[in-house]
């Protein structure tokens, strides 16, 4: 069995899938600020419903990056805490590798977004009032995951992540140990 943990976004989801790449099992919920208290209690709760032990996981799949510097400090910890007593491999994604469709913007503050404009370009930084110039600018009509539906009301939101595509994509790495991954330095205060 494999595990997929997506807690950048803010629905959270834990997938247990199989060998051929079938969802076995699914649970999701609201991460915002509870990622501490509830990441490993939601891994708890998919394995004990469907009788799968740690140690019957090959594969922990997460996404670590990008954003708020609490909740990847906190998966990265608890991924690498399992993985230290299981010793399976990890594989980690961005979170821009969930998607096939530009531009992806996610929110990295009140103040500025993530933005990855195609399949090849950087992930940039950009403020709010810019990023909205911008998108005007381009004439783009649909913008891909977490966006602010009063701050883009001029565009299409598409806000589905296909996680079964995903979860067939993904190439399996041999890591043993995650590093937090972060696109902005931690604002620590």
């Amino acid at each position: 069995m494999n595990i997929f943990i997506d807690t950048i976004s803010n629905i959270a989801k834990i997938i247990i899938f199989n060998w051929n790449r079938e969802i076995i099992d699914e649970i999701e919920w609201f991460v915002k600020w509870n990622e501490s208290s509830t990441l490993i209690p939601k891994i708890d709760e998919i394995l004990n419903n469907n009788s799968i032990k740690y140690n019957d996981l090959e594969n922990l799949v997460v996404v670590n990056w990008p954003g708020s510097f609490t909740w990847i400090r906190t998966t990265v910890l608890a991924i690498n805490s399992i993985n230290y007593i299981i010793n399976k491999n990890i594989t980690a994604i961005s979170y821009f590798d969930m998607f096939d469709k530009y531009p992806i913007l996610k929110s990295s503050s009140k103040r500025d977004y993530f933005v990855m404009i195609n399949k090849d370009s950087k992930i940039e930084i950009i403020e709010n009032d810019i990023l909205v110039n911008n998108i005007k600018e381009l004439n783009i009509n649909t913008v891909y995951w977490e966006v602010d539906s009063e701050l883009f009301k001029e565009v299409k939101i598409v806000d589905k992540i296909d996680y079964l595509s995903i979860i067939k994509m993904i190439n399996f790495s041999k890591e043993k140990q995650i590093q937090a991954l972060y696109i902005k330095k931690p604002n620590i205060s």
